[in-house]
């Protein structure tokens, strides 16, 4: 039965040797038959032919590399018998449809078993019907299947990652000319700002619109990428719901081989917990602070701030603004320093007590300095600091009676 299908088939090839109708010369034919044959036998493509009855008759080398079975155990049995189970129904439906002239095969890709016992998938490309006979090309497409399913687990692996991390990806493009706008934004979008990626390309001023207004002159400043090719910036986005988010925006500029700039990559990530946790440390620490540098009216004319503990630059500028905030609300005519609580005094802090003191009597308060120590004593002098018109008493106890003295005495007329 084999041997009567393969005579059909050669005979069908040399039916098909003529060019529109008219006999090919001995030598164009014998030049045409060993091109096929050189073809048929290095062709990557596997090349075959069958019967409409499930057979291979003949097989090019491409299907023994593929298989690994040679081109007579391929030709032994009905080539149904190496399908995959799975693909084995639909297959047979293709083979029918051939069978009654309809050669499209559409997309059809079924598995073979190779002789190891793995399968290769095999893409059909075309069928030609010459008699009974099936000319047929396909492709072992095992290798772009298993990197396409690689490619579909590290896609489906990064969807996840952007889900549970909450960092949405993005790109800008036409930076070299014409308009700039997105061109990428990861679908995780949806999950941190309630939008689809979709309409950030359909409408390219949303983004524009959505940033809070104090903020805009902040987030439309390209100055920074261009200058440094990196942009780290934080503003407030409204969100779908028309709330605002606090968006941590990192830019990276990315530049063609010219090295002119081609496209901005970067990465959005929702950091408004964090910036409520900042927001509430900071009230915190201004509260401390406050508690920090107390001003206590001892009458309606006399005020004593205490000091304690370690003075930094930002409690300076607490200690001088509380002080003077105080005497301008409570018209105060004395003021009081003490540091008796506080461990030692440097350059720094005398400064700081001698800036307080010239400018309270600008306001014309008079400032005393209390808790004045032997050991601090001898550290202003050996610091070299000179209190000028400064007051200044070892105790809180005896500065508040030299205030109360002062204010208590008839003014001069």
């Amino acid at each position: 039965m084999q041997e009567h299908d393969r005579r059909d088939g050669a005979e069908g090839a040399q039916a098909g040797a003529g060019e529109e109708g008219r006999p090919l010369s001995d030598r164009v034919a014998a030049a045409w038959m060993q091109g096929w044959a050189h073809y048929y036998k290095e062709a990557s493509d596997l090349l075959c032919v069958s019967s409409a009855k499930g057979f291979f008759l003949d097989l090019n080398p491409a299907w023994e590399r593929a298989l690994g079975y040679s081109v007579a155990e391929m030709c032994r049995g009905s080539f149904l018998d190496l399908i995959h189970p799975d693909d084995l129904e639909h297959s047979r439906q293709a083979l029918a449809r051939v069978a009654v002239g309809d050669t499209a095969l559409g997309d059809l890709v079924n598995r073979y078993r190779r002789k190891d016992g793995t399968y290769a998938s095999i893409a059909w490309k075309s069928v030609v019907m010459v008699g009974e006979l099936c000319y047929c090309m396909a492709q072992d497409v095992s290798a772009q299947e298993e990197t396409e399913a690689i490619l579909r687990k590290e896609r489906a692996r990064l969807h996840q990652l952007q889900h549970a991390s909450g960092v949405v990806l993005y790109a800008i493009g036409s930076l070299a000319g014409g308009m700039p706008g997105i061109t990428f934004i990861s679908d995780n979008l949806r999950d941190v700002l309630g939008y689809k990626p979709e309409e950030f390309f359909e409408d390219r001023e949303l983004w524009n619109r959505m940033v809070h207004p104090d903020d805009l002159a902040r987030a439309l400043d390209g100055t920074p990428i261009f200058a440094h090719g990196f942009y780290l910036r934080e503003y407030r986005f409204r969100h779908k719901d028309g709330s605002y988010r606090w968006m941590r925006d990192e830019t990276k500029l990315v530049k063609d081989a010219e090295g002119r700039p081609f496209e901005a990559v970067g990465t959005w990530q929702d950091v408004t917990e964090r910036k409520e946790v900042e927001h509430t440390l900071q009230q915190q620490e201004n509260a401390l602070l406050e508690l920090s540098t107390p001003l206590i009216p001892i009458s309606d004319e006399i005020l004593v701030m205490p000091l304690i503990g370690m003075v930094d630059s930002r409690r300076a500028e607490q200690i001088m603004s509380t002080i003077l905030d105080g005497i301008t609300a409570r018209r105060a005519k004395v003021a009081i320093l003490d540091i008796t609580g506080m461990g030692s005094v440097d350059t720094k802090i005398a400064e700081l007590l001698l800036r307080t003191a010239r400018a309270a009597r600008l306001l014309g308060v008079e400032v005393l300095l209390t808790g004045i120590r032997p050991d601090v004593a001898q550290t202003l002098v050996t610091l070299g600091v000179d209190l000028g018109a400064v007051v200044t008493f070892g105790t809180l106890q005896a500065g508040i009676q030299h205030a109360m003295r002062r204010s208590s005495a008839p003014s001069r007329r």
